[in-house]
């Protein structure tokens, strides 16, 4: 396990191919004496540290880990658009697909060719006001940055991820890929374009989206849930809905054109004023009727795992610390800050290959990666020293798991989780 970890850990910071990487996207012109592979693991371990966030900090932990303090001017430089790019970079490269096995697995459930499920969201990191010049937010007095991630529900990887300024819209962010074929995606409200629903499927995706009260499709086909006297009205809440509703619904798209897509209203409970009150969540998605609305129900509660994924960015990397206005110092910290955490999930994807029913916690592996970067450093430098006792990989069975891993049961109480 040791072997195999280091072996990732090269992959990512291997030295040489980082150079030529920081070369090749302008984050250097000649090397001095901060090289950038290390300078990424300061900024790394600073970001997810317990210190402040702040390049002063960064240039201590260069010093931890290196042994040298370079001077402030030399160090502080490297905090560019180019490193910001080197850093992006090393995160794609970072990242990593669902196995053949996992696929399977998912597409024998659905009883479709599903290649992945993946979830898109965006969290929004509230800045100093000194940043609202540049990074404009929804809350006046204070800067702010959207950051946009794309998460594989089979993996628990992260598969894209963008930055922008607080008011970008989330559907003017999102970018697919280039193959949509076998791909279902999960996405809230801010992604229902109808537009892109069809998008997604002429080009071979699926899709379950929550729908905004402005989509009002009309209703064509009624399974459940609505009295055949309702066909070719609006779907809203003000039909009398009944248990869980299922129809094939026609969509506006544009002025004169429509789409139809199957729509699903799922009922849930939710409290206004003290008083428990019955309310509807509307889906769209352009699963077959094979698929009941009970398991699309369930399908949707999968995007929960998105949420979890910012709680530990922000729980971990607490980006809100971040008290300046240099755009190159928030894009190295936040990409940087990604580029430690899919490094994490990549540890936590190998300790499930070796122990399938394992759960390893994101969390905990994070803490302890940077509770071991100098000694994964000094090993993969060739440097002397070996690894902390215990090594990493006792240390990641010990403490790396989920201390509840049967926490999920919670979620199965409601058919959809409430939304924010």
């Amino acid at each position: 396990m040791d072997t195999t970890i280091m072996k990732v850990f090269r992959q990512v910071f291997d030295r040489d191919l980082v150079l030529d990487a920081a070369r090749r996207v302008g984050a250097l012109q000649r090397l001095r004496a901060v090289h950038p592979a290390d300078f990424l693991l300061a900024v790394g371990s600073c970001a997810l540290g317990d210190e402040e966030r702040s390049i002063a900090t960064a240039r201590r932990e260069f010093s931890r880990l290196s042994g040298f303090m370079p001077e402030e001017s030399s160090f502080y430089e490297r905090f560019s658009q180019g490193m910001a790019n080197l850093s992006f970079h090393l995160f794609l490269c970072t990242l990593a697909q669902a196995n053949r096995v996992q696929r399977q697995a998912i597409a024998k459930a659905l009883g479709l060719p599903v290649r992945d499920v993946r979830v898109v969201d965006s969290t929004q990191v509230t800045l100093p006001k000194s940043a609202e010049p540049l990074f404009p937010s929804t809350n006046r007095g204070y800067g702010g940055i959207k950051l946009t991630a794309t998460l594989s529900v089979l993996q628990d990887l992260i598969c894209s991820a963008h930055i922008t300024d607080a008011r970008r819209h989330d559907r003017t962010v999102l970018v697919l890929p280039d193959d949509l074929r076998g791909i279902l995606w999960l996405m809230d409200r801010g992604y229902a374009d109808h537009r892109l629903l069809g998008q997604i499927e002429d080009e071979g995706g699926l899709f379950l989206v929550r729908l905004r009260k402005a989509s009002m499709p009309k209703v064509q086909k009624i399974r459940s849930g609505l009295a055949k006297a309702h066909r070719g009205k609006q779907l809203t809440e003000a039909l009398p809905l009944h248990g869980i509703v299922d129809v094939d619904a026609s969509f506006g798209i544009g002025r004169w054109r429509k789409r139809t897509f199957r729509a699903v209203a799922v009922p849930r409970v939710i409290e206004k004023q003290g008083q428990r009150e019955l309310d509807y969540v509307f889906l769209a998605t352009n699963l077959p009727p094979s698929i009941s609305a009970e398991t699309i129900a369930r399908l949707y509660r999968l995007r929960w795992c998105i949420e979890t994924l910012f709680h530990v960015l922000k729980a971990v990397g607490r980006f809100d610390h971040l008290k300046t206005a240099s755009p190159f110092v928030i894009d190295v910290f936040v990409t940087t800050t990604l580029l430690m955490l899919a490094l994490a999930q990549s540890i936590a994807a190998l300790m499930r290959a070796v122990q399938p029913h394992a759960d390893p916690s994101v969390h905990r592996i994070l803490a302890l990666l940077i509770g071991h970067l100098r000694s994964l450093a000094m090993l993969h430098s060739f440097m002397a020293g070996r690894l902390l006792e215990p090594t990493f990989a006792q240390a990641l069975w010990r403490e790396g798991l989920n201390p509840n891993p049967g926490r999920p049961y919670a979620y199965a109480r409601h058919a959809v989780l409430d939304e924010k």
